[in-house]
This record gives C-alpha cells, sequence and structure tokens, in this order.
C-alpha cells in the first residue's frame, strides 16, 4: 500500500530500443485506481524503425492477473511498420499489483512494466511561498497555498514550522477530499528588516516528507529627503543671513524609499535638544546674560511663523519622489527693537521631523514585548539654520527736514544722504510719490556700507502750511499668501517728516457788493427772508421801494400764506421759459406778488405719466409696508416660541442663569475648517498640549455606534488629511495578551486620543473569528478627548497567534495593530513532584501526613481531581480535597495521609487530571521502621517479662 507510484522496474529502455530497432509507446503500462473484480484494457505500440523485416517474439506476463490479447506470440513486422498490443487487467483483491512483458528480437530482448495501482490519494502542493518585498511595520500579511487531490480517495496531509520567526500555518494537518483541494494559509509578521528563508516540513499521504520554503524581504519604511540636484541624503538647509521680514526659500525632493504607500506629515521640533531660536550666537557672554528676558520672549515665539513647508503632509506611492519647499521668514519682536545695533542678529537652528502616519503608542508602550519595537514608524529629521538682521539706516541731517518757505512756482531744495549699515546685504529703497515734493532719485539700491545722495524739493501748487510724512519703503523678497514664491515687495518703512510753507503775494484785493446783484442774503436758497432784507441800508439803484415799509402789494390780509412761498433767483426773469414744477409757487423779489409760472408742454410731465408716477409710488410704499408686516410677524412668533412667563412649571421666582466659566465658553469648539490651518506646521510644544488637554477629558459613559446629530454626522463626513488624522491617536500599536488559555475571554484596552475640535468616527476594520466577542467595532470620539475600547479575545485553537487588524478614521485608512497571543490548554502545576509524609500529631489516623500545593498560574479556573493509581498492595495514601477548582492565578493545598497498618504499602502514586488540561503524576513515600523491645521485673519471687512495641519513621 506504501509503494511510491513509480517504475518499479529500473532499466534503459531508450538504449535497448535503439539496438534492437524497435520503439515501444508507452514505455510502461499503469493501470490506476484498479479496483477487485473489474477488468481494465490498456494498449501499447510496437514500431518498426530498421531497413528488414524483423520477428518479433512476445512473453506473457507471469502472474494471471496480466494477459496479453495475442492469438500468436511471434509475428514478424515490416520495415517501418507498427503494430497494436492489448494488455488486460483483471485484479482479483485490492492491492498493488507488478509484473512484465519481455519483447524479443533475436538474441535482444525489452521488457515493458505492467503496473496495477489500487485507488489512493495523489497529493500536491506548492513547494515555495514568497512574499516578496515587504516593509517593517509589524504588520501580519497572509499567502495562501493550495494542495490539491487528483486521487480518488481522500488524503491527509502535515505541515509544521519549527523556526524561530514570526510564522503560522493554518491549519498544520487535515484532510484533502478526492478530486479537491485545500487552502492553506501561511502568515508572516513583518517586524523588523531581514531576509527571509525558512523551510516547513509537509508531510503528505503515501509521498516522502518535502521541505516548504518560506521567502520574504523586509525592508524598512525609510523616508528620505534627497537633494534637488543629486539623490543624496539632505541633512541641513542653511538659509544663510536675510532682513527680517524678507523671506527665502529651499527646495528638496521627499523619497518614498519602500514597496507600499505612506502617509507622512511634517512636525517641527520646537522643544529639540540644541535648538536656536533668536540667539545671537556671536555674542559675547556677559553681553547675552545681561539681555536673558528679552532672549526668554524671543523663545516664546511661535516657529510656524518662522518656517514653513509646503506641501507638509501628503502620500507617497512607492519610491515616488515629490519636491517640497521650505520657506524662512525671520521675524524681529517689538520687545527687541529697542537693542538693535550694527552688531544685532538672531540666529535660529530648528529640527524638522519628517513622520508616516499610522497606529502609535502615544503614552502607552508594550513592554511585555521587546522582539518588535516600541517606536515602529519611521522618522527622517532634517536640521534648518539662518540668520535674521535688521535694516539699519542713517539719515543726515535727520528724519525731520524743514523746507525753506517759498512761493508758487518756486523751489526748495534740500540734499539727504542715506548710509547702509549693514555690511552683509544691500538695501533696495523706494520713495513713494508725495504732493508737492520731489525726490530724485526716487529709488535705487545701497550696497553694503555705502551711502546714497539724494535730493529733496519742495515745488508747492497751492497756499498753505505743509507737514508731510515721506514714506522710505525698503523692497526685499517677500513670501506670497502660499509660501511658495517670493515677489518684491516693501518690507520695512521708514518714515520723514516734511515741514514748509508756501507763501502768498502781498497784493489786497477789495471787493465790492452791489445790493441786488451780489447776495448779501446768506439764507438758503430761494427762500424770502423780508425781515434780514430790511437790515440793508444801501439800496440797488433800480428800486428804492421798501417791500417791509410799503404795504402795496401786501397780500397777507388775503389769507395766502407765505410759508411754501419761494423767492427766485435774479437770472429768473419774467419772460424765463424754462419748466418748472407747478407744486412750487414763486413771487417777486421785492413785492412778494405772485409771479406768472410759465410750464412748457414740451418739458412737462403729461396726465398719463403723472398717474403712472402716483402708482409707482404707491406700489412700493404697499411693497415695503408688507415687508414690514412679515418682519414684526417673524419677531412676535419668535416672541411668542421662548417667552415661558405665562407658563407656570413650578418653579420659585428669582432663580437666576447660572454664568459661563471659561471652561463652559472654550467647550464651545470652532468648526474644522476655521481652526485647522493647512499650511501651518504641527510642533511638538502644541501637539503635546493638545494630548494633555484630550487627556483630562475623558470619556467614560459608552460611545455611539453611529453619529446621530447634525454636528456629528458634518464633521464624520469630513475628509481628513494625513495631518489631522496624526491627531487621531489609537495605540498601543500592539495588543500583546500574553499566555492564555484556550476558550477563555480576555480583554486588552485599546487607548483612543482625539486632539481634532471635531467629532470623528472610528471604525475597527476586524474581521478575525477571535475578537468577535467585541462589544462594538464603531465609535464616535467627541473633541478635544480620550476614552479606551475594550478588545475581547478567546481564542479555541491551542498555539501562537499573530494577527493585525486596520482601522478607519472618518473612513479614511489610518492604520493597523497587532494582536498577539500564545494560547495554551488548561493547566496545573505542582510544588513537588515526590512527597515524603512526616509525623504530624497523636492519632495514629493522622500521624503521616503532608501536603502538596497546586499552581494555576493561567488566566481562568482549573478543575482537577485525584486519581490513586492501586499497584497490587491496596491503597493507603489519600488526597483532601479529592477534587476540585483553582482560581485564575492562584494556589490551592492538598493534605496527602497515609494510613499505617501491617499490609499498608510504603509508596503510592496519585495522577491529577485537570479537566481539559493536563495530567500530573505525584509519587508519595512512607518510610517506617518496627522493632520491638523486651524487658523484664520480678513481683515477688516471680520473674515476669513483657514486650514493648515501638514504630518509628526513617526521615
Amino acid at each position: 500500500m506504501n509503494t511510491p507510484r513509480g517504475s518499479l522496474v529500473p532499466r534503459d529502455i531508450e538504449s535497448l530500443g535503439r539496438d534492437m530497432q524497435l520503439r515501444v509507446i508507452p514505455p510502461e503500462l499503469r493501470f490506476l485506481d484498479a479496483t477487485a473484480g473489474s477488468v481494465y484494457r490498456l494498449s501499447f505500440v510496437v514500431h518498426n524503425l530498421g531497413s528488414w523485416n524483423q520477428k518479433i517474439r512476445f512473453e506473457e506476463p507471469t502472474k494471471p492477473q496480466f494477459t496479453l490479447m495475442l492469438t500468436s506470440l511471434d509475428k514478424e513486422l515490416a520495415s517501418g511498420r507498427h503494430m497494436i498490443t492489448t494488455v488486460e487487467y483483471h485484479p482479483d483483491k485490492d492491492e498493488n499489483t507488478s509484473d512484465r512483458i519481455l519483447i524479443s528480437v533475436g538474441n535482444k530482448s525489452t521488457e515493458i512494466p505492467l503496473i496495477g495501482l489500487i485507488p489512493s490519494c495523489q497529493l500536491a502542493i506548492e513547494s515555495v511561498v514568497d512574499f516578496g518585498t515587504l516593509v517593517a511595520n509589524s504588520k501580519v500579511y497572509c499567502k495562501e497555498i493550495t494542495i490539491a487531490n487528483h486521487g480518488k480517495v481522500p488524503g491527509t496531509f502535515n505541515a509544521e514550522y519549527h523556526g524561530q520567526l514570526p510564522i503560522l500555518i493554518f491549519p498544520t494537518s487535515g484532510v484533502v477530499a478526492a478530486k479537491s483541494s485545500l487552502a492553506i494559509k501561511v502568515d508572516f509578521c513583518a517586524d523588523q528588516p531581514r531576509i527571509v528563508d525558512e523551510k516547513a516540513i509537509v508531510l503528505l499521504q503515501d509521498q516522502p516528507e518535502m521541505l516548504l520554503s518560506i521567502k520574504a524581504h523586509v525592508v524598512e519604511q525609510i523616508i528620505e529627503l534627497l537633494h534637488m540636484s543629486h539623490d543624496q541624503r539632505l541633512e541641513c538647509l542653511q538659509f544663510g543671513t536675510i532682513y527680517f521680514g524678507t523671506s527665502k526659500l529651499k527646495h528638496a525632493r521627499i523619497y518614498n524609499n519602500s514597496p507600499e504607500p505612506i502617509n507622512w506629515v511634517a512636525i517641527i521640533q520646537d522643544d529639540a535638544v540644541g535648538e536656536e531660536l533668536g540667539t545671537n550666537i556671536r555674542q559675547r557672554t556677559d553681553v547675552a546674560l545681561n539681555s536673558l528676558t528679552s532672549i526668554r520672549k524671543v523663545k516664546n515665539i511661535d516657529t510656524t511663523t518662522i518656517i514653513s513647508c509646503v506641501p507638509n503632509d501628503g502620500t507617497l506611492q512607492p519610491y515616488q519622489k515629490i519636491v517640497i519647499t521650505f520657506c524662512f521668514s525671520p521675524k524681529l519682536m517689538d520687545e527687541c527693537k529697542k537693542d538693535i545695533g550694527p552688531s544685532y542678529r538672531q540666529d535660529y537652528v530648528l529640527f524638522l521631523r519628517f513622520e508616516s502616519v499610522g497606529s502609535k503608542d502615544g503614552f502607552l508602550r508594550d513592554d511585555n514585548y521587546k522582539t518588535i519595537k516600541s517606536e515602529q514608524l519611521q522618522k527622517m529629521e532634517l536640521a534648518l539654520t539662518g540668520s535674521g538682521i535688521p535694516v539699519l539706516l542713517q539719515f543726515d541731517p535727520g528724519k525731520v527736514l524743514n523746507f525753506k518757505p517759498c512761493f508758487m512756482g518756486e523751489r526748495s531744495e534740500i540734499h539727504f544722504i542715506i548710509q547702509n549699515q549693514c555690511q552683509l546685504l544691500p538695501v533696495i529703497y523706494h520713495f513713494p510719490r508725495n504732493v508737492h515734493f520731489k525726490i530724485e532719485p526716487e529709488k535705487g539700491r545701497i550696497n553694503e556700507g555705502c551711502m546714497e545722495n539724494v535730493i529733496f524739493s519742495f515745488v508747492p501748487h497751492q497756499l498753505g502750511v505743509f507737514k508731510v510724512k515721506q514714506m522710505i519703503e525698503i523692497i526685499g523678497l517677500v513670501a506670497d499668501e502660499d509660501s511658495q514664491s517670493l515677489s518684491m515687495k516693501p518690507f520695512y518703512h521708514v518714515s520723514l517728516d516734511f515741514n514748509s510753507v508756501c507763501k502768498a503775494p502781498t497784493m489786497e484785493v477789495v471787493r465790492k457788493i452791489i445790493p441786488g446783484i451780489s447776495p448779501v442774503i446768506r439764507n438758503p436758497t430761494e427762500k424770502i427772508v423780508v425781515q434780514d432784507l430790511a437790515k440793508c441800508k444801501t439800496y440797488a439803484p433800480l428800486s428804492v421801494l421798501k417791500s417791509t415799509i410799503r404795504y402795496t402789494h401786501n397780500r397777507r390780509s388775503c389769507g395766502e400764506s407765505g410759508k411754501d412761498v419761494l423767492l427766485p433767483f435774479p437770472k429768473y426773469g419774467a419772460a424765463t421759459i424754462g419748466s418748472t414744477d407747478h407744486h412750487k409757487h414763486f413771487r417777486t423779489t421785492f413785492t412778494t406778488v405772485p409771479r406768472f409760472n410759465f410750464v412748457n408742454p414740451d418739458f412737462a410731465y403729461t396726465t398719463c405719466e403723472k398717474q403712472q408716477k402716483k402708482y409707482h409710488a404707491k406700489y412700493y410704499s404697499m411693497y415695503l409696508k408688507y415687508l414690514r408686516s412679515i418682519r414684526l410677524q417673524k419677531q412676535a412668533k419668535m416672541e411668542k416660541t421662548y417667552s415661558y412667563n405665562d407658563i407656570d412649571i413650578g418653579l420659585e421666582s428669582g432663580l437666576r442663569s447660572p454664568s459661563l466659566s471659561v471652561a463652559n465658553i472654550e467647550e464651545e469648539l470652532p468648526s474644522a475648517e476655521n481652526s485647522i490651518k493647512a499650511k501651518r506646521l504641527l510642533t511638538t510644544r502644541s501637539l503635546a498640549s493638545q494630548e494633555e488637554q484630550s487627556l483630562k477629558r475623558k470619556i467614560i459613559k459608552r460611545l455611539k455606534s453611529d453619529p446621530s446629530t447634525l454636528q456629528e454626522k458634518h464633521d464624520c463626513s469630513l475628509i481628513l488629511t494625513p495631518k489631522q488624522i496624526y491627531q487621531v491617536i489609537v495605540g498601543p500599536s500592539v495588543l500583546n495578551f500574553g499566555n492564555i488559555c484556550v476558550n477563555s475571554s480576555n480583554t486588552r484596552a485599546l487607548h483612543v486620543v482625539n486632539m481634532l475640535p471635531i467629532h470623528v468616527l472610528l471604525q475597527l476594520d476586524i474581521d478575525l473569528e477571535e475578537l468577535q466577542k467585541t462589544n462594538q467595532f464603531s465609535y464616535v470620539i467627541p473633541p478635544t478627548s480620550s476614552t479606551y475600547i475594550s478588545v475581547i479575545f478567546e481564542s479555541p485553537t491551542v498555539g501562537n497567534f499573530w494577527k493585525s487588524f486596520t482601522f478607519t478614521v472618518n473612513n479614511v485608512p489610518s492604520g493597523h495593530i497587532l494582536v498577539m497571543a500564545v494560547v495554551q490548554l488548561v493547566k496545573l502545576e505542582l510544588s513537588s513532584n515526590e512527597l515524603v509524609l512526616r509525623p504530624r500529631g497523636f492519632l495514629i489516623q493522622t500521624y503521616f501526613r503532608g501536603t502538596v500545593r497546586l499552581y494555576n498560574p493561567q488566566n481562568c479556573s482549573a478543575q482537577f481531581q485525584w486519581q490513586p493509581i492501586n499497584t497490587g498492595g491496596g491503597i493507603a495514601f489519600s488526597v483532601c480535597p479529592a477534587k476540585g477548582t483553582v482560581e485564575a492565578y492562584s494556589s490551592l493545598e492538598c493534605e496527602v495521609t497515609w494510613q499505617p497498618g501491617f499490609s499498608s504499602p510504603e509508596e503510592g502514586e496519585f495522577i491529577l487530571h485537570v479537566l481539559k488540561g493536563n495530567m500530573l503524576k505525584l509519587k508519595c513515600v512512607a518510610h517506617v521502621i518496627i522493632f520491638l523491645e523486651h524487658g523484664f521485673y520480678f513481683e515477688g519471687y516471680k520473674l515476669i517479662g513483657c514486650t514493648l512495641v515501638c514504630i518509628v519513621t526513617c526521615i
């Protein structure tokens, strides 16, 4: 039954057939899957390769199960011809059978092996499992190989791996049905960089032992910064020296040197060792000690306003390179302006860290697991250096310039000198144009330590006293809003005070007022003021009649009111043909007689136009009234909705609403669009502060599995960037359950810290059967809060467990968690495998006794039972308690007692049975020596003897 399914008669068929000039096809006949009682037939072909006829003799098989279907065993075959012969096989029992057919030509012969094989399994498996190139991120990768059974009966297999690497094969054994296949999973945890070439032993039924090769190349997930011109790594960027208020750009390439995509984020390490922020490294020690206050103020500035990186987060595909821009923009604080001098400077040394986004330990670490690094995420650090200096200009004769007074059309000049006191950088200046003043040249460049002559001219165009602020704009490269380009803009301003007077000529001009023509009345236009006119003592030459004295044309007695009567201008004569408004009434200038109002029909409104105008005015008036009524109705409705004065809810009067504290106000968190700035870098100091605030706000109650409110739905629907995902900590990255019992529930806490000011939806993509008892897989995490998730693990399979699951934040893949455990059977441990009983007490029944302790080092209780072994001499030992339960991580003491007697055995054994666990054997020994002591004494004249029996235990 275990015969290999190969050729039973080894020989060199090709050489024999070549010598005999015969070809036999096939060289052997195999009757596969033959069963007793059936008949099977196979044919073979004999071909004459010679150039002449050959006489061929066939010799029949010796075993009766094989029959050669020929009428005659001697055949003659012509040259180039062939013949077909059939062999019949009829097995009489289920076993493998072999025989042969001998073919002779002359004195040479060849044979055809005949093999009859019973039905059996034919298992085949792939010999290599190649994981390819992987990233060392503690993620478990899975490959499937197939065991195929081409036979007609089921076949068994067994696979074992005895190496030290985190490789698991499941299932390790099983049965493959006939004409089917079975998938075997090979799991590998890429915990550290290495080249893997391991061998697993595979045993297939009816086949010799074979080796399964498991290969992988595990590399580090490295983020690299490269120079723009070549592929060497960039470790430091030097911006040099620039003016405060200007900017300088540098470029580099970020490179994902790994076979998997990576989400990355840039972080400023504003608490790193070696950081210099606004320190003058060329300053003497004594001077620096005197300016500690200003140095402390400089160190408290926001470093993100000095250094920017665009982009500062994103996704890199495998082996992808993208260009990033660094912008250095030093700022001069107001507190430091008083200390500015020719030697003043601020030197900066900052460190920028590029880090991948994923699961991280945060404030938790798995100290029990030493083979996997606690810092899984690869980081790359870049040093940035630069210096900022102020613009130092000296002006001669000063900043206040007093020009000589002059008349219009004349000019007053002042020669001005500008000196650049900076010895490192030139200065580009520009004078904006100002009225009445001219500057030559208006713009220019002053090299390091040089001077520039400028002429200021006062050229007035009007009379008056002039006090003008003349600005000097210092122009330089300033970063645009996107921080990716520079523009020449004013970044520094200096103001000069220009003072001068434009004098007028001394000619005296006398103006003569003619009453009646030149206006004397200063009242509003076209209004009649009779009493004011009466004060004038000089009269016009064309009229000497005073209307306030004479009452010739006074019409007030007729009941006419002069309230809306207008006074015409002198130019409006009686023959004026201009069209006037028919609602206005005019009277003459002196006599106040209603004057003739001429209406020109060519320019006046028609009756239809007048009606249309009234209709429009009425329509808009009604429309405005309608809008007002709607507004009043809404206001009344709101007052009715929010007014509870008419409803008695049983509260006492005099209650006041509590005042909001600062903490309550801070809970009104802004939206994500307003608070999270996409272009600003993250800093380690701000992240630590946010994490501390989030840890203080712990959420103990059960979290929602789905967003319910409008704000939660809006927040959880946002697509977060890698920078925002980085501020959601999910850890530890390794959930190590340790040594646990099979079918026991074990809980570990997965901590979550949401540092974002919005709600986030955390989803655990768990499809592992061992973690299905976890209560919830989706959580709505409130803003700026922390919580923990209980992950329950229970496995029915004994062995090592290495699996990983991924999680998403707002439906964006954000990392993975590695789950580890060593699943064992329930077991108990004995304090000793052999117990020597010692005498205790004075009662013979309990004189020999001892104790043995049962230890349970595992996480679930173990039920046990003692079984004594009868060796043929009886049982003299007993254990109490005979059965019971040992709780998890505890112990239990059992007492063993020996019953003495002349036929009691001095040795005994017990078997400790652990329910669904291990078995242990306890040997008990009681060494006993029995001897007699003789004594005698006299009672009178009689000798009386006695015997004392003593039982002594040898310890």
